[in-house]
């Protein structure tokens, strides 16, 4: 895990530190590391005695963490743990060379955080050099010791983790801008036989840029890219990294500009005009592909030294070229040529197989038997799963044909639910689940599997199925338990349900239970104990999405000292385990089952888990009680939303939005998801060149998706502002609220629920305290300001404005 600490009086200083999260290590360890860090930076100027300091959670409280406690016990992922000192801080002299400045930290794709800034000294970072000193300040001497160092980004563990420019923006202090700087100097300086200081400073920046891609920090690559080719322009490694990463991004048209500069700058080099020729087969531009391709091909039958297999690459890629073009049968015999002569030709055989499936069973079968092959033999390549998917949809039973071709692998349940997984997350929940079943028939206990397949009865809306799955499971292996807690104790709950759980409000008549059920044992759950755990998790959170809100205590009861105190958050059912506990939270909030009796009338909320906490519960809407009914899409994103996305939540998604009834009034609460993971993601691998081109881009694809509904359903939309709970979101949310008001205002249709600002205090940089709930979602109570919005918007709907 990676968490921050920090020191927030004079000097403000702050360490990154890596931990494994079975590392051995008690927080006076961790004290110990951070206050021998901040000394060796501020020897001389200001020094910490470990006496004199404690650790914290909250600079507030002030509550010391015993140094006694093991660090992967009490700190979190992603957290910010603080040293405060124990009396009143010192009066410091002012720090020589060090400027406070803001510092942003952008993490990887599954990281919730999105920037920090403040005013604090990161660790290890050399004092910055004002890019306005004058030349005499800085030489190549200067920069010996960071450009031959060692190679950052490699393995931290307990340590103190080094701040390199990677980590931070490209405009901190830096290894890499000290070598622009040096770059612009030497620009001026003759480079003779016995001076190459310039390329060996070009090598050292494209080396800095190509470990930040591997760091997953495109943007801050890109800007070292870009300043070395405005200093020295046609640097081929410099223009191949733009448009590498301009195409890993999703825009190769912007590659394309790159990788056109690179042919002119080197028109002799074969694999320039390939790499162009693949940018334009994306852009689907057959034809100067194709002459591109020849003029390669030309180049390469002229050199001694060119290997055959650049020259088959190369006949795969003119294939590609002359199925733009139409020309099936010429493609295809040059593949089969490739193959023939290659047999095991990766991209040979992936074209091959797409060029023959839909020609008779047997092509089916022996394409099916390719594309699986390549699937097995090269796991990181992502196209063979796209085409098996693709090719499923056209081959008439696919899937038997697909399971004969894996006679060997049907019996391996692992291997069936790595294939179900390939289906789901290309959208096809229908093969993903059958797939699944049949993994069931093979290992009829088998838990992750068992757990796989009811997630996809919940894409699916298959809600009560999934009920009844569950029960039988559960009876059918009575004594599998999570930690002693046995299957059999939850089966009185469930045999007392005769009917279907949608709006089961009524609590159940139930006899068999023991009154001296004992809780799980202390000890740390095995996999098995974890994924039967997540399916009762599960079976929590299907219960209160339909309403059977009469069931769920008996179930809390039970399930709540499984859930307490086990760091699940660290575990692979953090999902599940976070449904859980918010659904137990809102539970125990004056939540009454009665208010689903005598068939009510509904306000329908749609959304990921911020529609959970104001669910069912009751609001004034056009003079009338309306029970405000979630219409939950489980993990959805925004940008799963896009026409081109294939991804099994955008099914789920659509499938969720058919229960609400033609003409409903529908509230959508989605984005915060995009907010805290798809927003940083996209602007680290630049498929946005800002945040506001982000932000934009995603409000198109949701006002088009609603605008959408509303015509099919005739839904009435009002859109719920994005929950600004998370302190390091908040800017962005507020950013991104902002521009989707303005966007639902000017847009015929949409209804804005405008009430965000009422939620926050101190100028709107907090969250008031009575939104508070569980640190992810706002308390329930918020519903009362949810309910005036909808009157005040609904006002508006009728009196003010001519939308409907």
């Amino acid at each position: 895990m990676r968490f921050y600490v920090h020191h927030e009086d004079s000097p403000p200083y702050t360490v990154v530190f890596s931990w494994e999260d079975q590392q051995e290590g008690t927080i006076g360890d961790l004290l110990d590391q951070f206050v021998e860090s901040f000394n060796q930076k501020f020897r001389g100027v200001s020094e910490l005695d470990v006496e004199d300091v404690f650790v914290t959670k909250s600079q507030s409280s002030r509550q010391a963490i015993s140094n006694e406690e093991q660090v992967s016990r009490v700190i979190r992922d992603q957290e910010d743990i603080f040293v405060l000192s124990k009396g009143p801080p010192a009066v410091m002299e002012p720090m020589p060379h060090v400027q406070s400045g803001s510092v942003e930290v952008e993490e990887d794709d599954n990281n919730d955080r999105e920037s920090r800034s403040s005013g604090r000294e990161t660790s290890d970072v050399t004092h910055e050099h004002s890019l306005s000193q004058a030349d005499d300040d800085l030489d190549i001497e200067d920069m010996k010791d960071l450009l031959e160092g060692d190679s950052p980004g490699g393995a931290l563990r307990s340590s103190p983790q080094r701040r390199h420019s990677w980590e931070g923006s490209f405009d901190d202090v830096s290894i890499a801008n000290l070598q622009i700087e040096q770059l612009k100097k030497e620009r001026n300086k003759e480079l003779n036989a016995g001076h190459d200081a310039q390329q060996v400073l070009i090598a050292k920046c494209v080396q800095n840029a190509q470990r930040l891609v591997q760091q997953k920090h495109c943007d801050k690559a890109v800007k070292i890219y870009e300043q070395v080719d405005r200093l020295f322009p046609h640097q081929k490694d410099c223009l191949l990294g733009l448009a590498s990463i301009y195409s890993s991004a999703g825009r190769p048209e912007k590659a394309l500009e790159y990788l056109r500069t690179s042919v002119e700058a080197f028109p002799d080099h074969a694999d320039l005009k390939c790499r162009l020729a693949d940018c334009l087969l994306e852009l689907g531009h057959g034809k100067e592909a194709s002459r591109l391709l020849y003029e390669a091909k030309d180049i390469l039958e002229k050199k001694p030294d060119t290997k055959r297999t650049q020259l088959l690459d190369l006949q795969v890629q003119l294939a590609k070229a002359f199925i733009l073009l139409g020309k099936h049968t010429m493609a295809l015999h040059m593949c089969q040529a490739v193959v023939r002569e290659k047999k095991d030709h990766l991209e040979g055989l992936l074209e091959y197989a797409e060029l023959t499936y839909k020609m008779s069973t047997d092509h089916a079968r022996d394409a099916l038997t390719i594309v699986m092959t390549l699937m097995v033999n090269k796991k990181t390549w992502m196209l063979p799963r796209h085409r098996l998917v693709n090719m499923m949809k056209h081959i008439p039973n696919g899937l038997k044909i697909l399971e004969g071709e894996i006679h060997e692998a049907i019996k391996s349940v692992p291997a069936l639910v790595f294939l179900s997984n390939v289906f789901r997350d290309h959208g096809d929940v229908l093969n993903a689940t059958q797939l699944l079943e049949h993994a069931m028939q093979v290992e009829p206990d088998h838990c992750t599997c068992f757990l796989s397949l009811i997630h996809m009865f919940e894409a699916q809306d298959r809600h009560a199925e999934a009920f009844k799955r569950i029960r039988a499971f559960l009876k059918k292996h009575p004594d599998m338990s999570i930690a002693g807690l046995k299957n059999k104790v939850f089966l009185p709950i469930l045999k007392a349900v005769k009917e279907d759980i949608y709006l089961h409000a009524t609590y159940p008549r139930v006899s068999g239970i023991s009154a001296d059920v004992q809780p799980p044992q202390q000890r740390a759950y095995n996999d098995q104990e974890l994924n039967l755990l997540a399916v009762m998790f599960t079976l929590v959170k299907i219960l209160f999405v339909k309403g059977a809100l009469g069931l769920l205590p008996s179930f809390t009861k039970l399930l709540d000292p499984a859930h307490a105190d086990r760091d699940l958050h660290t575990t692979l059912i953090r999902n599940e385990a976070a449904y859980y506990s918010t659904i137990s939270q809102v539970m125990k909030i004056k939540l009454n089952p009665s208010c689903l009796e005598n068939s009510p009338q509904f306000v329908y909320l749609a959304g990921d888990s911020h529609c959970i906490t104001p669910a069912w519960r009751s609001i004034q809407y056009k003079g009338a009680t309306h029970v405000l009914h979630p219409l939950l899409s489980t993990g959805t994103k925004i940008w799963h939303l896009r026409p081109e996305a294939r991804f099994f939540t955008k099914e789920n998604f659509y499938t969720v939005m058919k229960k609400a009834p033609r003409k409903a009034t529908v509230i959508f609460v989605f984005g915060e998801i995009d907010c805290r993971e798809a927003l940083p993601v996209c602007l680290a691998k630049c498929r946005y060149d800002s945040m506001e081109e982000g932000i934009n881009r995603l409000l198109d694809i949701y006002t088009q998706v609603l605008l959408g509904l509303k015509r099919k359903y005739k839904f009435t939309i009002y859109v719920h502002p994005v929950p600004p709970v998370l302190d390091l979101t908040r800017q962005t949310v507020m950013k991104f609220n902002k521009t989707l008001k303005s966007k639902v205002e000017v847009t015929s249709g949409l209804h804005w629920l405008d009430f965000v600002d009422e939620l926050l205090c101190d100028h709107g940089t907090m969250l008031d305290s009575k939104f508070e709930f569980d640190g992810t979602h706002l308390h329930p109570c918020y519903v009362e300001r949810l309910e005036q919005a909808l009157s005040e918007a609904q006002e508006r709907r009728t009196t003010s404005s001519p939308r409907k």
